[in-house]
This record gives C-alpha cells, sequence and structure tokens, in this order.
C-alpha cells in the first residue's frame, strides 16, 4: 500500500474526481451511458474514496440488496496507480462496511472469461486474489458481446 493513502466517506467534493478517474479508464468504463450512471449512483450508494496525499486516486460503491446481500457497483482507481494496493484497500473497507450494515455475501459482475479481453483478465485476477469465487458466467446481463462473469465472497 502507498504511503499517504486513507480511504473516506464520499461526499460531493468528490463527484467531479470520480468522474475523471473512470474518464481515464477508457478500456473499463468506455460507456458514456454507464459513466453517467455509476457517477449518479455515489453518495446514493454506500461510496467511499481513497485520497493519495489528499487528491481522489480511486472510489468504490456499493449496492445492498436482497437481506444479507451487497454488491460491488463500481470500483475504479486512477490508471498509473494500478497495482498499488489502492483498490484493495477499497475493497476491504467496502466489505467492513458491507459487515456492518449486516450483509454477509458481496458480489461483482465483470466481463467473462469467454471474452478474450486481457484487461478483464487482469480484474478477474484481482477479485479472484481478494477471495471472490466466480459463480457463473452470464449474456443475460449486458448482451451476447458482453458475457457477464458474477463473482461472490462470503464475509
Amino acid at each position: 500500500m502507498l504511503q499517504g493513502v486513507s480511504i473516506i466517506p464520499f461526499t460531493e467534493e468528490y463527484r467531479g474526481a470520480c468522474a475523471g478517474i473512470l474518464r481515464r479508464l477508457p478500456d473499463w468504463f468506455g460507456i458514456e451511458s454507464a459513466n453517467e450512471a455509476y457517477i449518479a449512483a455515489l453518495g446514493r450508494l454506500p461510496t467511499f474514496v481513497a485520497l493519495l496525499d489528499g487528491s481522489p486516486a480511486g472510489f468504490i460503491a456499493v449496492e445492498d440488496h436482497l437481506a444479507g446481500a451487497a454488491e460491488i457497483h463500481v470500483l475504479a482507481v486512477a490508471p498509473e496507480l494500478h497495482r498499488h494496493g489502492i483498490g484493495t484497500e477499497l475493497m476491504r473497507h467496502a466489505e467492513s462496511s458491507a459487515r456492518a450494515r449486516g450483509r454477509t455475501i458481496v458480489h461483482v459482475k465483470t466481463l467473462g472469461p469467454s471474452h478474450p479481453d486481457p484487461g478483464y483478465a487482469r480484474t478477474r485476477a484481482f477479485y479472484v486474489a481478494r477471495g471472490y469465487q466466480p459463480l457463473f458466467e452470464s449474456t443475460a446481463f449486458w448482451g451476447e458481446d458482453q458475457p457477464t462473469l458474477v463473482l461472490v465472497k462470503l464475509l
């Protein structure tokens, strides 16, 4: 983990910076309507921002579902800070917060392995390394061109 990183609850002052982080990740967040929905959800959902020396470096939002379940709605880290532990710290914080809200299961959706995208192979490896288990892949969520992998973790 980088020195100088802190995880704080989202406030409106960080909305623009979070949108900027998404724009800098077009290989993962290249659908503008989806990005607008992610940014609109910040603050409505439990959301946390990673600050590096006081500047936003990443963020995560979690959506509570049925009793006991939560979903990682969006997770993004500035591209130059990938593989420095910021995403891991955001995940830990989000999971702890979900646990405190009575959640016992967290799931996340990402592009499935039947789609040959090396960036998403790294994304799947990131989640698996943090204890998430692949549950199933389906085209029912995002369509035939974007097979969705659902991964789950018991808290």
